[in-house]
């Protein structure tokens, strides 16, 4: 009896071994089994379904899709855009002291040049600032170029209402520099006291130069029609000296030119 006894408990310890080792073995399985199913997962490429907000039964299709919709910035956030100048035209003013309505003074002054009988200097009539300044200088030293003022001699076809109704032969040529805060484009226009197209007439003149007997050249500048004087000078000093322009016909056509006419100008900005 005895000896059956200890067989069965020796079966029932192999038994009980056996199965000891039958988990053993399992649970590294189930650990391979796990990793593997992790990284299969993850790098697959299969994305995860994502997580959607709770849906009422009752909602409606249109109110889901307006709320699923994108969020567009309303146009009252977006940075202000700054409108930049367009304008900046700049013009000297011949013969006047003060700009035409639109435009800003630069500043005002008086005319100069080189003097009329002389062969050399500059050619160009200058809008001289009555507040000059002053860099290194020598007193001492007589220099090669001179500046002088200006003079109308024998202005004609003018409106002299801003000169008291006279003449203003031999009286001192005031100017003013203009700037135009809403046209960037300046032309002088000569031959005509009206622009072309959608132009902006600034002011409306004389053509006005040099003597073709004198020993100088200057340009052709566009004097005021209703011209002013320096009220500082009328003492016939001569200097660089204004006078009319006229047309002579031959390889100037005429018509449409005509002998001896004085010749029109304006200023236009665009």
């Amino acid at each position: 009896m005895s000896f059956m006894w200890r067989g069965v408990s020796s079966l029932t310890d192999r038994l009980r071994s056996f199965v000891f080792l039958r988990y053993l073995l399992l649970v590294p399985l189930l650990v391979v089994f796990a990793v593997g199913t992790y990284s299969f997962g993850r790098y697959s490429g299969i994305a995860k379904p994502e997580s959607q907000p709770a849906v009422n039964d009752g909602e409606s299709v249109h109110l889901r899709e307006r709320r699923n919709a994108p969020t567009i910035a309303s146009p009252s956030l977006q940075p202000e855009q700054k409108v930049l100048p367009t304008g900046g035209a700049v013009y000297t003013r011949w013969g006047r002291t003060e700009c035409p309505n639109g435009s800003e003074a630069v500043y005002s002054g008086i005319t100069g040049g080189s003097f009329f009988n002389i062969h050399g200097g500059g050619s160009n009539p200058l809008c001289l600032p009555m507040d000059p300044l002053w860099g290194t200088y020598n007193e001492n030293v007589e220099k090669g170029s001179k500046l002088y003022g200006a003079e109308y001699e024998s202005p004609s076809g003018f409106d002299f209402a801003n000169a008291g109704g006279s003449s203003l032969h031999d009286h001192n040529v005031p100017c003013v520099v203009c700037r135009s805060p809403t046209r960037g484009s300046v032309l002088m226009l000569p031959a005509r006291n009206l622009c072309y197209g959608d132009w902006h007439v600034e002011y409306a003149g004389y053509l006005m130069s040099s003597h073709p007997a004198h020993n100088g050249r200057t340009q052709f500048v566009c004097v005021d029609g209703s011209p002013e004087s320096d009220p500082a000078g009328f003492r016939d000093e001569n200097g660089a000296l204004f006078y009319n322009v006229e047309g002579v016909c031959g390889s100037l056509p005429c018509p449409p030119y005509v002998q001896r006419r004085e010749i029109v100008c304006a200023v236009c900005t665009k």
